[in-house]
């Protein structure tokens, strides 16, 4: 690819109107060759309107884009993190679920079997009735004694405050 370089010297132009229009009127006789320095164009290509609001958008859009991905990353890693973190959770709250229905049904099997012991070999134990409950008479209630009375040692100090 080749690139198409401009040069860097700048051609100085007169100063005076009166130069510049003798200058032109015989840059006109003379041919390209011999033409005077002071009528080369020196203006900077022109670029298309639509060109240049492209390379605006760009210099504009790049860094909002930055901006917009540099703010959007940890969104994103923190809706992954709370996922997981999520997942994890759930899958320990169905481990503690399935424990809890072991742990009752080891807890109603052992009363099963703690039932049907006793009634194959009832051996020391009574079986529950109103002739073998023991019902107990309530106390007396008691009147309520006087607490002493406490001796106030604190005494009053009439003391401004220093300072806050």
């Amino acid at each position: 690819m080749a690139v198409a370089s401009r040069s860097k010297v700048v051609p100085v132009r007169p100063k005076k109107a009166a130069a510049r229009s003798q200058i032109r009127r015989t840059a006109r006789k003379l041919p390209d060759r011999e033409r005077p320095l002071e009528l080369i164009d020196t203006r900077s290509p022109q670029f298309p309107n639509w060109l240049i609001f492209l390379m605006a958008c760009r210099k504009l859009s790049t860094p909002i884009l930055m901006v917009s991905v540099l703010g959007i990353l940890p969104l994103y890693a923190w809706r992954v993190n709370t996922q997981q973190s999520w997942g994890d959770q759930y899958t320990q709250l169905e481990q503690l679920q399935r424990d809890q229905r072991t742990w009752v049904t080891r807890n109603e099997e052992r009363k099963h079997q703690i039932s049907e012991n006793l009634e194959r070999n009832p051996a020391g134990f009574v079986p529950k009735s109103s002739k073998t409950t023991v019902f107990l008479k309530p106390a007396p209630a008691r009147p309520p004694q006087p607490t002493p009375p406490q001796r106030a040692e604190i005494t009053h100090i009439d003391v401004a405050p220093i300072g806050y």
